[in-house]
């Protein structure tokens, strides 16, 4: 294209069609600036709002808030330009009069557009500051009337401002609300935890662990007390033994003494001949009966045994009772056991008291109430026995039920002290949110405060009539360049050598410049330089060329070879 088309063919073509250049220019460019002097100004009020760090150091009370500065800008934006808000807006300051008859979505969608939100970021990052860098931003809003543009600017200002303050506060107010909530639940399961350990340590209050080295003690010492007993019954019943055998020795007569049985018994067969032959009025048949009646006087106990032996029987009767009762009281049971040891107490001192004070005839009640006695000393120790021996299997029992008691007991513990790990945790945070809500309603965290209000502007921002002229001169150009190419297109007409060497595929010897007759009139370029002295009438030069002669804006003559086309040039 550059071989075809040079700047020679250029100035060729705008001078031969200087008429179609110049024609669309004088038309358009003064129709364009027309246009653009035409075009209604439009006004651009402009605030800036500065994002202000929090007065109080994070380091020691927190915000909740998450979100940085460009984010929060963004989020607010798109709360502040929804379709209610903006024709809310649009009504109060009436931007679209009744007679433009613009519908609610295409009002909302020429706000949309007329409002700029625009961010003031830096690089320098300050000590304890969150954010990406804005530190501020702008708000404008367009409008053809300056008084609107400066009323709804200040508008959308306030309503940045108002928006900022009502999400912190709600977003603040939702988290403790959640902390709170979050507590109460926790709280609730701790306390649940609670009363669950505590039944279980209540039902299993023998086998707890920490129990465990005292039912130890406890164990040794039952078992220390279980070998005494025995002992002590081994010891009762030899002397049971003793007795009885004393016992037998005495109605026996044993030892060369007569015993009180054999002379009752033989003073009972006495009596039994006497009665075969005398009646019972006889005096000597009375006098063997109450001879037999003060032995057997004799060999019975004294009152004051009979009184303590029945007391004995009483105490060992409540001691039976205390120990078959439905809910055995250990307390009661040694109070009546106590009550028992003193009744036998009592009973051996009146023994010993009253063997002393007798002749040896008459031992044998003595005897017949000490080996009562000891019996129930027997009886008792096994008693005391038995129990002893079911305090050892009870102690046996909760020992070994303690390991599995210490591991259920040890999962309780566990999952409580996670539980209340956790609370004291979302209790802290609980707090922390408190006062964070607390800065965020004393507006001492980081916030939105106008730093410069709108102003109502005096010139217009736009259009910009001198650049817009200038593109339509530019633009009037243009067109004019188009169409004299267009023209020199359609007419097909040879530009210059260029073109002619191209054409016959051949470069011409010589050029044969155009010679112009006396009377014609040829228009000539406005930027070409006229010639200080007339040339002669015909000025002709003659160039040889390879088959062809060629004159620059002229005919092309006929080719020798029938190289060159026949054309008009």
């Amino acid at each position: 294209m550059g071989d075809e088309f040079s700047l020679e063919d250029a100035l060729i073509i705008l001078q031969r069609r200087i008429l179609f250049f110049l024609i669309p220019v004088i038309v358009l460019a003064p129709l364009g600036i027309l246009f653009v002097m035409m075009l209604p100004p439009k006004y651009t009020a402009q605030g800036t709002i500065l994002v202000e760090s929090q007065q109080i150091p994070e380091d020691w009370a927190p915000s909740t808030i998450i979100a940085d500065a460009q984010e929060r800008i963004q989020t607010i934006r798109q709360r502040v330009i929804t379709r209610n808000r903006l024709l809310e807006v649009a009504d109060k300051f009436q931007l679209f009069p009744r007679e433009l008859g613009l519908s609610e979505s295409e009002r909302v969608e020429l706000m949309r557009e007329r409002l700029r939100i625009n961010p003031i970021t830096t690089q320098v990052n300050r000590r304890g500051r969150r954010g990406d860098g804005t530190i501020a931003f702008r708000v404008s809003y367009e409008d053809r009337a300056p008084n609107k543009a400066h009323e709804v600017a200040n508008e959308f200002m306030s309503l940045f401002l108002s928006e900022d303050v009502r999400a912190r506060t709600t977003a603040a107010s939702d988290t403790t609300e959640f902390f709170t909530s979050e507590v109460k639940r926790l709280s609730t399961a701790v306390d649940t935890l609670e009363a669950n350990i505590s039944a279980f340590k209540i039902e299993n209050a023998q086998a707890l662990p920490e129990h465990l080295n005292l039912h130890l003690d406890m164990m040794e010492r039952a078992n220390r007390e279980l070998n005494s007993t025995q002992a002590t019954i081994a010891g009762h019943e030899e002397e049971l033994g003793f007795m009885e055998s004393q016992l037998s020795n005495v109605l026996s007569g044993a030892g060369g003494q007569e015993g009180p049985a054999q002379q009752i018994q033989a003073l009972r067969s006495q009596l039994a001949r006497l009665r075969a032959t005398f009646t019972d009025a006889n005096p000597s048949v009375r006098a063997l009966q109450d001879e037999i009646r003060a032995l057997e006087r004799q060999m019975q106990p004294s009152a004051e045994i009979k009184k303590l032996t029945d007391e004995l029987e009483e105490a060992r009767t409540a001691l039976n009772e205390a120990q078959a009762a439905a809910t055995v009281d250990p307390a009661v049971v040694n109070e009546k056991r106590k009550a028992v040891e003193t009744a036998n107490e009592r009973l051996s001192e009146q023994f010993t008291s009253e063997s002393q004070n007798s002749n040896g005839n008459f031992l044998s009640s003595q005897l017949n109430a000490r080996i009562a006695s000891t019996r129930s000393r027997i009886d008792l120790a096994k008693a005391r026995q038995v129990e002893i021996r079911a305090q050892v299997e009870s102690l046996q029992a909760r020992i070994n039920q303690t390991p599995d008691v210490d591991r259920r007991l040890s999962a309780l513990t566990r999952n409580y002290e996670s539980l209340q790990r956790e609370y004291q945790e979302v209790l802290s945070k609980q707090q922390a949110a408190e006062l964070a809500e607390n800065l965020e309603d004393n507006q001492k965290a980081e916030k939105f405060r106008v730093l410069e209000a709108a102003v109502r502007p005096e010139k217009p921002s736009s259009p910009e009539r001198g650049k817009l002229s200038v593109l339509a001169i530019i633009a009037a150009l243009g067109v004019g360049g188009i169409a004299a190419l267009g023209a020199e297109m359609l007419f097909a007409t040879i530009r210059g050598r260029n073109h002619l060497s191209k054409l016959i595929d051949d470069h011409p010897i010589a050029v044969i410049p155009y010679i112009k007759r006396e009377n014609e009139k040829r228009p000539s370029m406005p930027f070409t330089k006229k010639k200080a002295a007339k040339a002669p009438a015909i000025a002709a030069s003659a160039a040889l060329a390879v088959g062809a002669v060629a004159t620059v804006d002229g005919d092309l003559g006929n080719k020798p070879a029938g190289n060159a086309p026949s054309e008009n040039i």
